[in-house]
């Protein structure tokens, strides 16, 4: 029988312990990450990404079936994989994160319910996510090994 290459894991950890509080708690964060991902890839107000890459931690902590079916997802599997080997964040998801923000941003500063520190935290926030992607490579390296990026 052939065996599938091994799929790349937070962790080189063995499977979970046996069920426990811990554990249960990370299972709930998976799928509340996961939830937030899906409202995320239909609102354009949500991001998809970073809740599907804290699904897939909460279910590297208390499922490895879960965290399976998640990498081979057929949406949202290849970014998490992208991201665990590579740290890639590709150009067009860069882009339309920076316009979000910025039109996040200028309906808040539009609408005039924010308070001037309210304003000045959201501007921090997004000026860090901004910079966060920005250093990011937006393409696997040309080093990378074959069927590595997912």
């Amino acid at each position: 029988m052939d065996r599938a290459p091994p799929i790349p894991s937070a962790k080189s950890a063995p499977a979970p312990a046996p069920w426990s509080p811990r554990r249960a708690v990370y299972f709930v964060l998976g799928w509340l990450f996961f939830g937030l991902g899906v409202l995320g890839a239909v609102l354009p107000v949500l991001p998809t990404t970073p809740f599907m890459l804290l699904a897939a931690w909460a279910f590297s902590n208390s499922s490895r079936r879960f965290e399976h079916w998640l990498l081979e997802h057929r949406w949202f599997g290849p970014g998490v994989k992208r991201w665990r080997a590579h740290r890639v964040v590709p150009a067009r998801v860069k882009r339309v994160s920076y316009a979000t923000m910025l039109v996040t941003f200028t309906l808040s500063l539009a609408s005039g319910r924010l308070s001037w520190w309210a304003l000045l935290a959201q501007a921090a926030l997004m000026a860090y996510g901004a910079w966060f992607i920005w250093r990011l490579p937006s393409k696997v390296p040309e080093t990378a090994t074959p069927g590595a990026e997912g």
